[in-house]
């Protein structure tokens, strides 16, 4: 009983923590066919909140 009060007196007064990530990664956008390459953005995650950046051109495109 002791234990479950202590807990929730030092939840209201400790707020609690959620582990998220900060990273950051490449996302293929499009491959342009007639040129022969990817686009690809750089994504920001940090707080939780993801932005990407604009599309650039990168690596030839995969022979499908």
């Amino acid at each position: 009983m002791m234990s479950s009060a202590g807990d929730k007196i030092l939840g209201r007064l400790v707020p609690r923590t959620v582990a998220k990530a900060d990273t950051t990664f490449e996302k293929i956008c499009y491959c342009k066919k007639s040129q022969g390459f990817y686009y690809r953005q750089i994504c920001h995650v940090v707080g939780g909140y993801t932005s990407c950046g604009t599309c650039y051109l990168s690596s030839p495109c995969l022979p499908s």
